[in-house]
């Protein structure tokens, strides 16, 4: 029982390893993924044999809108247009 088997939210199935001390190393890609950082702590509750972990959102990550204010007052434009240029005859 040398690995442990997780599955994250979007499915995609990834392998833990577990040493000696029991410390388990998350994948370079998935700290950066969920903004993971050395000396974080992040949450976890054990909820019958499931291991929930719940990092906080890093200050690096950004929301969908951020740097909205830029664009807020401006009008999108037409997809069709955009891609297949003028749609008027």
């Amino acid at each position: 029982m040398g690995k442990t088997d997780a599955t994250a939210t979007e499915g995609k199935e990834i392998t833990l390893k577990v040493d000696d001390r029991g410390r388990v190393t998350l994948p370079k890609e998935i700290r950066d993924q969920l903004g993971i950082e050395a000396n974080d702590e992040i949450p976890a509750t054990l909820v019958g044999s499931v291991l929930e972990v719940n990092p906080k959102p890093s200050a690096k990550l950004e929301t969908a809108t951020a740097g909205r204010d830029r664009w807020e007052n401006t009008t999108p434009a037409d997809a069709g247009e955009a891609l297949f240029g003028p749609m008027d005859g």
